[in-house]
């Protein structure tokens, strides 16, 4: 549930129309998604972390909204643009008068693209203010890139791959919907080592949300693979296929030391070969995430902005 400081917005929210997120939101999402999906990582998303953030939508003129609760008393609206052009500047001012009679100061649209400023720049009747975020900012990486770590920077992954890739008491299984549940175990470990304050402060739990992942999982969305070493299982991941063309990374986890690399590798090699881009997602400000990340070979970083209207005078 949202804290008590937001439940007065939230009940506000719900009586206009807005109503909470859960399995059948999917599709509904990607309708109203614009034809570059690879580069949006909150329609990707909004599903299965909807009810860490109590997430409610609604659509509106083709547009899919939705809203967000932060536990730090944040509340943020999410705007996926619909293929055709529609009035922007109509829609922002329905999100801004519902933000402002839910008792907020201003209209805030999170994980807004760069190629989008301009567009919300021309609205008028209000002043715009802009922030890089760099957290949610998201990696694009090619199939090759991930698969031939080139360059001399990337000599000693290529070793470590290579000893992975020698050892015959390593195998991976196809995560299946009778078998997704499995993924909660590595959670389980991660969450014994971990802080949950720490968890929290970047992303929210994400042990809680491969629980709704395991409700919600179909094989014919969702794909991934778990690892085992020494029939120990260490190690999943869940990607999505977008189209042929695009996959997302969804959720991954392991337990072993520098053993991503290999899992990340063999869910390239065995589902996204053909693919032209893989997002990986943001490193949310963790620094063993961005390094990590940023450590697989070339990429495209794409941007994304924190977009506050107040109105103007």
């Amino acid at each position: 549930m949202v804290i008590e400081s937001q439940k007065g917005a939230y009940n506000y929210f719900l009586k206009n129309g807005f109503i909470p997120v859960d399995s059948t939101t999917h599709s509904i999402v990607k309708n109203c998604n614009d034809d570059n999906l690879i580069y949006d990582m909150t329609a990707c998303l909004t599903v299965i972390w909807a009810k860490e953030y109590n997430t409610l939508y609604k659509v509106i003129d083709s547009f899919f909204c939705s809203i967000n609760f932060y536990i730090d008393d944040t509340i943020t609206f999410c705007l996926h643009r619909p293929l055709a052009a529609h009035d922007l500047q109509y829609i922002v001012d329905i999100l801004y008068d519902i933000s402002i009679k839910a008792g907020s100061s201003s209209l805030l649209l999170e994980a807004v693209e760069e190629r989008f400023l301009d567009d919300y720049r021309g609205l008028k009747g209000y002043q715009l203010k802009t922030s890089f975020n760099k957290n949610m900012s998201e990696y694009i990486y090619s199939p090759d890139s991930i698969l031939n770590l080139e360059g001399r920077a990337n000599k000693e992954k290529r070793r470590l791959l290579k000893k992975f890739l020698d050892k015959p008491n390593i195998i991976f299984k196809d995560i299946t919907k009778e078998n997704v549940y499995q993924c909660l175990e590595i959670e389980k470990v991660w969450c014994s080592l971990k802080d949950c304050t720490v968890c929290k402060s970047f992303a929210g739990c994400s042990k809680r949300t491969m629980e709704i992942m395991t409700d919600i999982f179909d094989g014919s969305i969702y794909h991934g693979v778990l690892g085992y070493i020494d029939g120990i299982l260490t190690s999943y991941l869940i990607f999505e296929k977008l189209n042929e063309d695009y996959a997302y990374f969804h959720l991954a986890k392991t337990t072993t030391p520098n053993f991503s690399l290999y899992v990340y590798y063999t869910a390239v090699q065995r589902f996204m070969n053909m693919v032209k881009r893989i997002n990986l997602g943001a490193d949310l400000g963790i620094q063993g995430l961005k390094l990590f990340k940023q450590g697989l070979g070339v990429y495209e970083l794409q941007k994304k902005y924190l977009c506050t209207f107040t109105k103007e005078g």
